[in-house]
């Protein structure tokens, strides 16, 4: 188990490398580097968006040799559609009656899943309260770091209120986000 896990570089199957990227990396270094002066373990990790907006021509091969070529090479690499079986998981975990009714029409409606659940369900993954034989349980640590643009904060609180309606409800203070200026989602 690591001391601290750092999401950063969240990209969309849809799009490409871009400013937003290059933000994240920024802090990344900035992060990376106040946590070894901690003498805290770091694991960093990435989660792509394959879900929201698929594109079956999107080069992981081409993204992760970015990400290795400017020193920034992942421990773990996951889709988010690989997080389907934990968000049912997770939305089990549910035990506020309104919430989970809430979300499950929402599943139901829209025939999809809301980001907030698949954002819940990759934390409690990274927090080690949860597993799956895609996430290599040493990268798992007590305390996670995202890297986000701002436009991505509603979704952020969205998925600290479903976490918090659960056994894990103490693991939400130990989720720090740092956000950045980026592009807006539609």
């Amino acid at each position: 188990m690591k001391d601290v896990s750092i999401e950063y570089a969240h990209i969309y199957t849809g799009g490409s490398i871009d400013t937003e990227y290059v933000l994240s990396l920024d802090v990344l270094s900035k992060a990376r580097e106040e946590y070894a002066a901690l003498g805290k373990t770091a694991s960093l990790v990435v989660l792509v968006d394959d879900y929201s907006f698929p594109d079956p021509t999107f080069s992981y091969n081409i993204f992760l040799k970015e990400l290795a070529h400017k020193g920034f090479a992942p421990d773990i690499v996951l889709r988010e559609s690989q997080l389907i079986p934990l968000c049912d998981e997770v939305l089990g975990l549910v035990t506020d009656s309104k919430l989970k009714d809430s979300i499950t029409e929402y599943v139901q409606t829209r025939k999809k899943y809301p980001c907030s659940l698949f954002i819940a369900a990759w934390y409690l993954l990274r927090l080690g309260c949860i597993s799956s034989p895609l996430f290599n349980a040493k990268h798992a640590a007590p305390e996670l770091l995202n890297i986000l643009p701002e436009s991505f904060r509603s979704f952020e609180e969205k998925a600290s209120a479903i976490i918090s309606e659960t056994r894990y409800a103490n693991t939400v203070a130990h989720i720090h986000r740092h956000y950045f200026e980026g592009r807006l989602i539609a």
